[in-house]
């Protein structure tokens, strides 16, 4: 096989293996990269129907670890309750209690149910095994359910010469060159098989870009367009009703939106952790992330991280 060759391939396997890697005032506006038609409104939509997975589980697994807690136990503090909208800003108070519970996770697991358009293509659904500590940032991802199960992503900061980790899953055709590989995280291949780089998985990057939006309704600078607190609401994939938040994104607000879009916020009132987050362009659904399962803190150590010790034969 001539070098050519070998590149070529190597950027299609990881082009597909990466797909893991993975999260203004109260005023209405109409953005004019929006298509809206005349029945659309700021209700969430309708959860897509089931994933179809050939001999899937009846139920995800769950593996206890006696090194884990489980999330509701997590904040020192009861939950802040949210006022009625007009008394404060409710959208500050979700944001303070989500932070004040993330900082009291240096470490955690969780199972992120993911669906996204990236690279101009409509990615399957994935069900993944999320294990994330804070410090040095760490991240171990498997996929547990989907087209893909079996694969498994690794990243640490500063460690393995800063480039993402990858184990294709056994039985996976495009291991001819092996199943474990390394990739820099500006990979052409990586930025096109993920709307978020790995580095910005986890409930941390997707809170911090919540109080973005937080910051851009109290200054009314319109950069992240405009968001309203609806209340709690009562979605299927959740026994009790969960607080909600309505944004629109005008043109241009994210890469991946550049045209505007819709989001819908979704955050567990025990916890106040993100439990749901949805995106919408004028094409339809772009994002759907679901965090299940959140447990910690929990004590991961380098070893959780380990490539070596992880994948040894």
């Amino acid at each position: 096989m001539t070098a050519n060759r070998v590149w070529t391939w190597n950027v299609a396997v990881l082009a597909l293996a990466l797909g893991l890697t993975a999260c203004s005032d109260f005023s209405q506006h109409r953005f004019g990269g929006v298509r809206r038609s005349a029945d659309d409104d700021e209700s969430p939509p309708r959860p897509s129907p089931a994933l179809a997975i050939r001999n899937a589980p009846s139920v995800l697994p769950r593996r206890p670890d006696e090194k884990v807690q489980q999330a509701t136990f997590v904040p020192e503090k009861p939950p802040v309750a949210v006022p009625p909208q007009g008394a404060q800003n409710p959208l500050r108070l979700i944001y303070h209690r989500a932070a004040q519970t993330h900082a009291q996770l240096a470490g955690y697991t969780m199972l992120l149910t993911r669906r996204e358009v990236a690279g101009g293509r409509k990615q399957p659904e994935e069900v993944l095994e999320v294990k994330l500590r804070q410090q040095p940032y760490s991240v171990h991802i498997k996929c547990v359910a989907g087209s893909e199960k079996g694969r498994e992503v690794l990243f640490v900061s500063g460690k393995f010469d800063n480039k993402i980790q990858i184990l294709l899953a056994s039985g996976d055709l495009r291991g001819i060159l092996g199943r474990r590989h390394s990739v820099r995280l500006d990979d052409p291949a990586v930025k096109a098989a993920s709307r978020y780089p790995i580095n910005e998985t986890g409930l941390g990057s997707m809170i911090e870009r919540f109080g973005r939006v937080v910051d851009s309704t109290e200054k009314t600078d319109g950069r992240e367009g405009t968001a309203k607190y609806l209340g709690l609401l009562k979605r299927p994939e959740f026994e009790a009703k969960i607080e909600t938040v309505y944004q629109e994104l005008p043109a241009g607000a994210e890469p991946g939106l550049p045209k505007g879009g819709r989001r819908w916020w979704f955050f567990d009132p025990p916890t106040g952790l993100p439990v749901l987050r949805i995106t919408h362009d004028a094409t339809g659904e772009v994002e759907y992330y679901r965090h299940d399962q959140i447990r910690g803190p929990a004590r991961l150590t380098d070893d959780d991280f380990n490539p070596a010790r992880l994948w040894r034969k």
